[in-house]
């Protein structure tokens, strides 16, 4: 017997069920259409801090090719002036706008502050190891390590480790980057931190302790001093006299109270949620020619 009202109930069930599917489809279309919305702003953005980064890597790099590091002038155009108003070169972070007003975060540190891997400073290398607590045998031992496993011959120094047994451990060349000194027999991963923060395979000439971070003019002069020096500089009060007055230190054939023209950049531009880092180490020719470019790019990473 035929019962309308039984077909109308089926009917209806059919009409939810129908509507059920489509709401949750129309859920599923709608979240994907926000989530491809949310990539593309995230894209557009992390283009945009890439943009920015450069914009602001050319104006730096133009600028300290026509300004002294040290006595601020005025040059140029107002972006030029701002930053070298603001720039220091002890890895101390400052801002720099870009040309549409977005700010990207710098860091530079100047390779002369940093003990040269290669050719390091007995004296100051020593101090450096030694503050991390390690006698005085263990220091002698640790820096002759790391100059056997640099050096081309297969002649161990009195501290050394380069007897025949040890030959297929060294590397008998000069490092291509400082984390290769985590091979170095005696360098432990706290050491082998601080060798990484505190020596450059890029250094050039001379010692520049007034650039130097806390851990090495710790190491160098004594904690007091150090935080003393630091303070100072931080407020832009330091001039090499002070500095030589308060640390002892004094300018030589191998130290020079200058920055160097070799230079470590950190560049970190963000966009909403999309950031950017990069980090270039640059040698500047202020006074370049036909034989020698303005600009040579050593390292770069990001």
């Amino acid at each position: 017997m035929f019962c309308p009202n039984k077909q109308q109930g089926i009917a209806l069930i059919q009409v939810l069920l129908i509507s059920a599917v489509l709401t949750v489809l129309a859920f599923f279309l709608t979240s994907t259409a926000k989530n491809q919305v949310k990539i593309a702003q995230w894209s557009d953005d992390k283009v945009q801090a890439l943009v920015n980064i450069k914009s602001v890597e050319s104006e730096l790099l133009f600028t300290l090719l026509v300004n002294s590091k040290v006595k601020k002038t005025i040059n140029y155009n107002n972006i030029q002036n701002n930053i070298s108003n603001n720039w220091n070169f002890f890895a101390k972070p400052f801002v720099i706008k870009s040309k549409i007003n977005q700010q990207v975060n710098v860091v530079i540190q100047d390779q002369s502050a940093l003990v040269h891997a290669h050719f390091p400073d007995s004296k100051v290398l020593k101090a450096l190891i030694a503050s991390q607590g390690y006698s005085v045998s263990a220091v002698n031992s640790v820096f002759d390590n790391l100059l056997d496993w640099q050096d081309l011959d297969s002649i161990p120094r009195i501290n050394g480790y380069e007897s025949l047994n040890a030959l297929a451990n060294i590397r008998n060349g000069a490092v291509p980057d400082l984390r290769d000194f985590s091979f170095v027999k005696g360098i432990t991963p706290k050491l082998l931190n601080i060798l990484v923060n505190n020596t450059t395979i890029y250094a050039k000439g001379f010692f520049n302790p007034m650039y130097a971070s806390k851990e090495l003019l710790s190491a160098i002069t004594n904690t007091k001093i150090s935080q003393q020096v630091i303070d100072m500089r931080n407020k832009n009060q330091l001039t090499t006299r002070q500095f030589s007055q308060i640390t002892g230190i004094v300018e030589n054939n191998k130290t020079l109270f200058y920055p160097s023209n070799t230079l470590s950049i950190k560049l970190k531009g963000q966009v909403g949620k999309s950031t950017v880092k990069k980090t270039i180490i640059v040698e500047l020719s202020p006074y370049a020619n036909k034989y020698q470019q303005p600009i040579n790019i050593l390292s770069q990473r990001g």
